[in-house]
């Protein structure tokens, strides 16, 4: 017979093997293509284009000297402030950079990858925290099934691999809301759980109300719109009628404020360069990013499509679902969740920036919404039953979201970059005379045909094309003007310079042909795109496709860094 005692330390430990579990998986999901455009035979720089920037600015903070000022503010500093200590952790481990600027890149590479690595923790801690936080108000599958969205999402995944803010951001948000929505009473309240006093009660709240606003304000030292998680606690004092909410908010609202002060001691020791660099991000932010985003719909719409690319049309769908369906049975937890979820979306859809990443904050509710909505439909049974069907469709990719795209993304990570394949090819086949055209100035979205394809824009731009002009292999051709700087698909490349090859990728054509029948451009901008026409139309007269390389990747400005398409032409007649 057996023990009724062992049987129920089992069913204990089962909510810690599953969220350990959903870490795992998560973290080991991540770490497959995490090297993904370092530094190989080809190129020196990363082919994410904030990589060399974070890198770079993170070597200005030098935390053993008491120097938290790297000058640099688009974003706060605390992520840099990590990315220092990550980078000084692999110097004493593997050793610093040597004289030749080989031994350099190899160092910084090195650097980077354990900044990723970094990252991927986060990532993959922020699916544990969707696990307990859900525990408290749906079943052990609901929970598990909030977890299962952040582990799984197709863009967290893929983001998780990138040395940059986002992740570390958004896993802020999550600990802040985890901790205000501890101050909420459980679902179904534990009958052999301990007995909370009144006393011991206004300690706790006080704790998780200071714990919320730590997160807070350590959110807003990565990237300053992290702030808003605060809103989370404000509407959970509300909303559960707290005796103290008054003392709760403010303990809150100052912890935050010191938490930020702290990760981010410019706003006190750097002031003018702080305001600028916010000002500055604060503008671009609401006018736009070149041609990226030109002629798209709103932010409101923009961002929906997002959220259909970067977790799948049915995932995001059912998540929405159930946010919305607890939200109107009156779950407070939910209604927590929307005191933050309502002010991002709005603050992302007034934007003229739309970048996919910018998404990341509202998965908090929107995992927790999916692991509420599957599991209550579970419950209730009958028709209601088609919302786990639901889904499970979502959640394993049916419509190329979930699974499916995470593992379709990771494989394209796993391989061999279509610019590196292409940069091969076009070795293999060029003779002594050979030379190769560039559409446009090299960088991140190059074929490297240069070792140093994807160096740092702060480089002056006379210097970059000096180098991409003396000593590509083979020799490269482009249109400067008069002043020397590098034209934009210049018709005459075609026309007067005449190259063997003529080569450029999916990213920097994308925005030129997608705006070529777009009206009210400005004027600078429909030049640009007249001139990419007018480029193409020149192009098919003179010279035949010899090669597409890579699939494109997905159709939004930071997932097409991965897997971009790469044309190469050969002049007509060219063996």
């Amino acid at each position: 017979m057996s023990d009724p005692t062992v049987v129920s330390s089992r069913v204990n430990r089962l909510p810690a093997l599953i969220g350990a579990a959903l870490f795992f998986v998560a973290f080991l999901f991540r770490l497959v293509g995490i090297g993904w455009g370092l530094k190989n035979d080809l190129h020196n720089q990363s082919y994410h284009p904030d990589e060399l920037l974070n890198f770079t600015v993170s070597q200005q903070i030098e935390p053993a000297k008491g120097n938290f000022l790297p000058h640099y503010y688009d974003y706060g500093t605390l992520y840099f402030t990590l990315l220092r200590v990550t980078s000084d952790v692999v110097t004493g481990y593997t050793g610093g950079p040597e004289k030749s600027e080989d031994s350099y890149w190899e160092w910084v590479s090195r650097c980077d990858k354990a900044g990723r690595i970094v990252g991927a923790l986060f990532g993959s801690a922020t699916a544990l925290l969707l696990f307990l936080m859900m525990r408290r108000f749906t079943t052990l599958l609901g929970a598990t099934l909030a977890g299962a969205v952040i582990a799984l999402a197709p863009a967290h995944v893929v983001h998780s691999r990138f040395q940059t803010v986002d992740i570390v951001a958004l896993f802020f948000i999550a600990a802040s809301a985890y901790a205000a929505l501890r101050l909420l009473p459980p679902a179904k309240p534990d009958p052999e759980g301990e007995v909370v006093d009144a006393r011991l009660d206004q300690k706790l709240g006080l704790k998780y109300a200071a714990l919320a606003g730590l997160f807070a304000g350590l959110s807003a030292g990565t990237k300053y719109t992290g702030i808003l998680a605060i809103f989370t606690l404000y509407a959970v004092v509300l909303l559960a009628k707290r005796k103290r909410w008054i003392l709760e908010s403010l303990v809150a609202t100052v912890v935050a404020g010191l938490a930020f002060v702290i990760s981010t001691p410019a706003c006190l020791l750097d002031q003018e360069k702080f305001v600028h660099d916010v000002t500055f991000e604060m503008h671009h932010a609401a006018t736009g990013h070149g041609l990226a985003f030109l002629n798209t719909p709103n932010g409101f719409v923009f961002h929906l499509l997002n959220l259909s690319l970067g977790l799948g049309t049915i995932l995001t769908l059912v998540c929405l679902g159930g946010l919305i369906w607890a939200s109107m049975r009156k779950q407070l937890w939910a209604l927590a969740l929307l005191a933050f979820f309502v002010p991002y979306y709005i603050l992302i859809g007034r934007q003229e920036v739309k970048f996919l990443r910018y998404t990341f904050p509202l998965y908090v509710g929107l995992a927790a919404g999916f692991g509420w909505g599957v599991a209550e439909s579970h419950r209730r049974g009958g028709l209601a039953k088609l919302g786990v069907v639901a889904g499970i469709c979502g959640l394993g990719g049916l419509d190329f979201g979930g699974l499916r795209a995470a593992a379709t993304l990771t494989t394209q990570m796993v391989q061999e970059d279509p610019r590196d394949t292409a940069a091969r090819y076009i070795r293999s086949v060029a003779t002594p005379s050979t030379r190769v055209g560039f559409a446009r100035d090299s960088w991140y979205w190059s074929v490297p045909l240069i070792a140093d394809s994807s160096v740092s824009r702060g480089v002056p731009i006379q210097k970059r094309m000096e180098a991409l002009l003396t000593t590509s292999n083979p020799p490269v051709d482009m249109v400067t003007d008069p002043s020397g700087n590098p034209t934009t698909f210049s018709p005459l490349l075609i026309t007067k310079i005449h190259p063997e090859l003529i080569v450029y990728t999916s990213i920097e054509a994308g925005d030129l042909l997608r705006l070529r029948d777009a009206k009210g451009l400005s004027e600078g901008d429909q030049s640009q795109v007249n001139s990419a026409v007018q480029f193409l139309g020149e192009l098919n007269k003179s010279y035949v496709l010899d090669r597409m390389i890579g699939s494109g990747g997905l159709p939004v400005e930071d997932m097409a860094y991965i897997n971009p398409q790469v044309y190469i032409w050969k002049r007509a007649g060219t063996p």
